[in-house]
């Protein structure tokens, strides 16, 4: 019992910090029947708005670190989801989503849906849109 007052911590930091492993598990537990992170997921997504990109583009894009975006991308290739338009042995890596990746896309947008459904019950509306708004604006603290 004495562990559950020390996680209501003062720290700005360290509750977000909570909030985001929470959230990140709520959204991978959920999207686990695809085979999908909630990064890989969102990656597929955004790629498949830019219809193709390079690893840089889609990392700034998605406002992730390279490396990040790089070791799912990988993940992506491998599961069929994503290609790399790339002539064989070149270094100008394009990326692009398959038909596979398009239709996973749409299986796990109807889960995400869910997901995001249940979240503004569980806080409303008003809630999650304030929410929303005071995560962009510590967002822009990285931009600072």
């Amino acid at each position: 019992m004495k562990y559950q007052q020390i996680n209501k911590s003062k720290c700005y930091c360290i509750t977000l910090c909570r909030a985001a492993n929470a959230i990140t598990a709520y959204y991978d537990e959920g999207l686990q029947p695809t085979g999908m992170t909630t990064k890989q997921f969102s990656l597929l997504l955004h790629l498949s708005r830019l219809e193709e990109a390079s690893t840089g583009e889609l990392a700034d894009y998605v406002n992730l670190e390279r490396s990040t975006v790089t070791r799912n991308l990988k993940i992506l290739v491998e599961q069929g989801w994503v290609y790399d338009k790339a002539e064989p042995g070149k270094r100008n890596h394009r990326y692009a989503v398959t038909e596979a990746g398009q239709q996973k896309i749409e299986e796990a947008y109807v889960i995400w849906e869910r997901l995001q459904e249940n979240l503004n019950e569980m806080l409303g509306e008003d809630n999650m849109q304030a929410l929303r708004s005071a995560l962009y604006k510590i967002q822009e603290l990285q931009k600072a």
